[in-house]
């Protein structure tokens, strides 16, 4: 373990629950921020529990936004796209002057931080570790993956080659001059988490469905032009390469060792379902679509690229929050808005 620092994570669910409880365990000062009183209560009662691929309960110090105080050095951004904003704004006059925010979110999210602090005091990360909320108190490991960290501009800085030597005590981390390549793959294999939500199936069963893996391949095809015209180096996810899927290929055999390395990932983690299909299902509550996909659909006219599965599905996500039923035909029904 390298020597302590101290983090203040804002937002304890799933991705910094897990890292605040991983990193209190190996010895690092965390504070973890939530909005949720009932979760903020039952982890200053009883400990954070961790289960799934790790099981342990930490006792790491919790609070609500309005107990905390600065100054702040790091602050890891955990929080759902939904909420990047709201969460963020009442905690920028506790940034100490020397002090920087990182993304740990979905989608592009850089944007609206660097609005609030500055781009100088804006990174990002890349992760594709699992895991979910279960109830107040306890988060649930899906087992790791890959997690990165990067400046927006490229740079190597001494913050973030730091940052990633913190967090591998968690989980093996690296700096990375590509951040925002990474970013892109992740929001591409989004655009598959999305479409795959809308189906009451697990993901690999879902994969394993060749009118549905022609499906995603289109929708991975239409955000990867738009990247390319953006000028963007997409980045690989764990195998997962949306540049194999370059034109709407599913059945090549580049596309197929892209789905069967995704199939193999959700394999080897605990859950079988995505957070999308969780939020859709179990918690009946609003989704990162209007975000995530409304970003996505945003970067394809400045781009001019269009977008039609994207913008379909974000349409239909708007039905589904509604409480329209999941089914596969929402999924095949995407490219019939490409014709």
């Amino acid at each position: 373990m390298i020597t302590p620092v101290e983090l203040t994570i804002v937002g304890a669910g799933a991705i910094g629950g897990l890292i605040g409880a991983h990193l209190w365990q190996a010895g690092h000062s965390v504070r973890l921020v939530d909005r949720e009183r009932a979760h903020v209560a039952a982890i200053r009662a009883d400990g954070l529990e961790v289960a799934g691929h790790a099981q342990f309960v930490a006792r790491v110090p919790a609070c609500e936004p309005e107990a905390v105080t600065g100054p702040i050095g790091t602050l890891i951004l955990a929080v759902k796209t939904l909420h990047t904003e709201e969460a963020l704004a009442p905690l920028v006059p506790r940034l100490a002057p020397d002090g920087w925010v990182i993304s740990m979110q979905n989608g592009l999210e850089e944007d609206k931080i660097a609005a609030l602090v500055g781009e100088a005091r804006t990174a990002a990360a890349f992760l594709s570790f699992g895991g979910y909320y279960d109830r107040p108190g306890r988060v649930v490991y899906s087992g790791p993956a890959t997690l990165r960290v990067g400046e927006l501009d490229g740079r190597l800085t001494p913050r973030v080659t730091a940052l990633a030597r913190v967090l591998s005590d968690f989980h093996p981390a690296e700096a990375t001059a590509n951040i925002r390549g990474c970013r892109w793959g992740k929001l591409l294999l989004g655009t598959v988490y999305f479409a795959t939500a809308m189906v009451d199936a697990d993901v690999v069963d879902i994969l394993d469905d060749a009118d549905a893996r022609r499906v995603l391949s289109g929708l991975v095809a239409e955000g990867l032009a738009v990247a390319e015209a953006l000028g963007v180096a997409v980045e690989p996810v764990d195998g997962f390469d949306p540049r194999s899927l370059r034109g709407g290929e599913s059945e090549s055999a580049a596309a197929r060792a892209t789905w069967d390395a995704h199939r193999a990932y959700w394999r080897r983690g605990v859950a079988a379902r995505t957070g999308i299909w969780r939020d859709l299902a179990i918690r009946r509550r609003r989704t990162e679509a209007g975000p995530i996909l409304g970003a996505l659909a945003a970067a394809a006219e400045r781009a001019g690229r269009p977008v039609p599965r994207v913008r379909a599905m974000l349409a239909r996500y708007t039905e589904l929050e509604a409480g329209t039923p999941r089914d596969r035909a929402h999924l095949l029904a995407l490219d019939r808005a490409a014709v």
